[in-house]
């Protein structure tokens, strides 16, 4: 029993002081832009422990178990790695129920054509190798036999943690890294030279577990490996009281829309609605300078009624298509749609996107369109990618025999160029940025993507399917670049992701500013508009209605995970953020200016608040 116990202690040690090295490379370089003191913490310590006692125990089981175990453990250090990529490239995160919804084939092509993953796979080239290294760590200790073979076994790998840490990471993690490695070499030595009493060392690991999870223990935050396996709960003190202000948005219940002085203006009309892929506001020159011309948006802006801030509600492709058909919290039949088919609308979706990858198509079909025409029905399967100018030709042909001549119809045309990783299948047309760069492609995508709005709305009265539509140009949602620290989309609700154009154009519509709205209320402003009502609640209204306030709860979404850990409240001129992956919580403008991290006990209502909203509101 005691040759046995001390193999026991001795892997336990070793695999626990491995995995405590590279577990605090990758929260490191996970959280590096956010924090320069990003370490292992006691938290953390106790989930290392506890992992090398697991995988200590799978090698209980004989030789099918020792491969398990190196197996096992390369599996989860590998996603914790993939989980840093992610939060680096995209600021996302992959945690639990994350990891089947990842499409390998498409996160590879995204991360190869990207330039800026390029730049940090270039900046990080031996945490690149994270997960090889890790394989061969765990299987020297858990397949060679103590004694010399295993420490020149592990001798590669150690020498690639020692390198990795002088270089990817600041200087308290790298004491850390150095401290485990030191652990690693005693334990083997111990368990070489002094092998009846390598049992003795599990009391290094066992303090670690105690120490870290005996209370009081504050976890510190951001966790490492917590938060990977276990849902961050969201903020919810008992004893919250929201300040007098504050309460009627506790309250807030959806409502019937109203009707306009303007209700049935464009009665009988056709609507065709617009959107861009991951384009903001701040991204177009006719809204920000500096932004991506887009002659056919330009040519409609001055005699439309737009917004000046018009929210997605929550950038995700799927959030954002759900708050635009239902004009609430969450996926469902669309009332919206509903009354159109009752008053004798047709209604189409037309894409060249691949709805049934991450679950786009289920929310079309829930709210209730006739007609979706996506991919599957434009290409042939296994082909390449298509170009959105498909829709020109098949998307067309599809359209017209879907309609069969009926008017009116609603269609919903949604662009797909200027989804990461930006593409342009005109360059010798759309070539004003450089390609070279993400920013580049993207503004030209938009470009590109403006011009082909234009040419269906045309081709559309070439093939006689429509005279004069309503006009409806929008974005499911935007796209960051960087500000406050945030990439991509479904990341923050910061203005370049959360902010998105908004315009309606018809010659009898007279030109008009909405101060403020929100993808709930793009479907109710079409209602009022062709004269069509419906008496479900719901929580948006017409653009025409002058007395709209706002306040809105608004969630980054969760990509990669089950549940979200970023939101915020619209409120007056202010924007409160937070997030509870970074542990901060921000005050700001609608613009992202006049920054202020907020502490203490403001921070603590604010979230309070922000999730008890989510709660009632059935956010996930």
């Amino acid at each position: 029993m005691t040759p046995l116990l001390a193999t026991f202690a001795g892997r336990w040690v070793e695999l626990a002081a491995a995995g405590a090295a590279l577990a605090v490379l990758v929260k490191a370089v996970k959280y590096r832009d956010f924090t320069g003191t990003a370490a292992l913490g006691r938290d953390d310590l106790g989930w290392v422990a506890l992992l090398g006692l697991g995988l200590s125990g799978l090698a209980l089981l004989g030789p099918v178990g020792l491969v398990l175990g190196a197996l096992a453990g390369t599996l989860l250090l590998a996603a914790l790695w993939l989980d840093a990529v992610l939060f680096r490239i995209f600021t996302i995160e992959l945690g639990p129920g994350g990891v089947d919804s990842v499409i390998l084939s498409v996160l590879y092509r995204e991360l190869a054509e990207l330039a800026f993953a390029r730049r940090f796979f270039a900046a990080h080239r031996l945490f690149a190798l994270l997960p090889g290294a890790a394989l061969v760590l765990l299987g020297a200790v858990l397949l060679t036999p103590p004694g010399a073979v295993r420490l020149a076994a592990g001798a590669l790998p150690t020498a690639w943690l020692v390198l990795c840490a002088a270089f990817s990471v600041p200087p308290r993690a790298r004491r850390q890294v150095f401290a485990a490695t030191a652990v690693l070499l005693a334990s083997a030595g111990v368990e070489w030279l002094f092998p009846h009493a390598a049992w003795a060392l599990a009391a290094v690991p066992l303090g670690a577990m105690g120490w870290a999870w005996l209370p009081p223990s504050r976890r510190a935050a951001p966790d490492a490996l917590r938060h990977f396996v276990i849902e961050r709960a969201w903020p919810d003190p008992p004893d919250f009281q929201p300040r007098p202000e504050h309460a009627p948005l506790l309250t807030q219940a959806p409502h019937a829309p109203r009707v306009s002085p303007e209700h049935g203006l464009l009665r009988g009309c056709d609507v065709v609605l617009f959107t861009f892929e991951s384009v903001g506001r701040a991204h177009l020159s006719a809204l920000t300078p500096g932004g991506a011309p887009a002659a056919f948006f330009e040519r409609l802006l001055p005699g439309a009624l737009h917004s000046r801030h018009h929210a997605c509600v929550s950038p995700t492709t799927n959030n954002a298509h759900a708050a635009l058909y239902t004009s609430g919290y969450g996926a469902g039949a669309s009332a919206c749609l509903d009354a159109l088919r009752k008053e004798g609308y047709r209604t189409a979706y037309l894409s060249t996107a691949h709805t049934g990858d991450y679950g786009l198509r289920p929310i079309l079909d829930a709210a209730g369109f006739e007609h979706v025409i996506d991919r599957e029905a434009l290409a042939p399967p296994g082909g390449p990618t298509p170009p959105d100018q498909l829709l020109l030709s098949a998307g067309m042909d599809r359209m017209q025999e879907a309609l069969g001549g009926h008017r009116p119809f609603f269609l919903h045309v949604h662009a797909t160029h200027t989804h990461v990783p930006y593409r342009v299948a005109e360059p010798e047309r759309f070539h004003r940025f450089n390609m070279s760069e993400d920013r580049g492609r993207f503004f030209n995508g938009i470009e590109e993507s403006d011009w082909l709005f234009g040419a269906l709305l045309e081709e559309l009265r070439r093939r006689g399917l429509t005279d004069e539509p309503l006009v409806v140009v929008s974005s499911d949602h935007g796209q960051a670049f960087g500000g406050l620290g945030y990439q991509s989309h479904g990341s923050a609700v910061t203005r370049e992701e959360l902010d998105v154009p908004l315009l309606f154009h018809h010659g009898r519509l007279p030109a008009r500013e909405a101060a403020f709205s929100s993808h709930f209320d793009v479907l109710p402003t079409v209602l009022d508009l062709v004269g069509v009502q419906t008496e479900t609640p719901l929580f948006g209204d017409s653009l025409l209605l002058e007395d709209k306030r706002p306040e809105l709860l608004v969630w980054a979404g969760h990509p990669s995970r089950r549940t979200t850990s970023h939101a915020g409240l619209l409120l007056a001129e202010d924007k409160w953020m937070v997030d509870l992956a970074l542990d901060r919580c921000l005050r700001m403008d609608w613009r992202d200016e006049h920054v202020e991290e907020l502490s203490g006990a403001e921070k603590d209502y604010v979230q309070a608040l922000v999730f008890r909203l989510m709660r009632l509101r059935g956010v996930t």
